[in-house]
């Protein structure tokens, strides 16, 4: 017998990890496909997370109970606050990432959900 899923996620990014979880969370039975087991939310060569735009995301992510803010802040190997020079609603977070160690964090993320 073929097993029973009530959430199947095609795609390890960001966005995959987090539904996957999300799923999980819910008490979805839950699977994530992915081409490689080893890239799950793998980062581009700039690997930073915050900034005006992408940071806003990251908050509500975490406002939601999700994890990728968790996540950065486990890997950062440098934060800097954005816009200083500007008011402090310019102002805006930014962490720098170790690649393979938010990788690897991802995938503990998963395998413990």
């Amino acid at each position: 017998m073929l097993p029973f899923y009530d959430v199947i996620v095609v795609g390890g990014g960001h966005a995959g990890c987090e539904a996957a979880v999300a799923a999980a969370n819910l008490g979805s039975r839950t699977l994530l496909i992915t081409m490689d087991m080893t890239k799950y939310a793998q980062m581009s060569c700039n690997p930073a997370m915050g900034g005006i735009a992408k940071g806003q995301i990251v908050r509500e992510i975490d406002a939601l109970g999700g994890y990728s803010g968790i996540v950065t802040d486990r890997s950062s190997i440098q934060f800097r606050m954005l816009n200083q020079s500007k008011g402090p609603a310019m102002w805006s977070p930014r962490a720098q990432c170790d690649r393979v160690r938010f990788t690897e964090l991802w995938r503990h993320v998963l395998e413990k959900t």
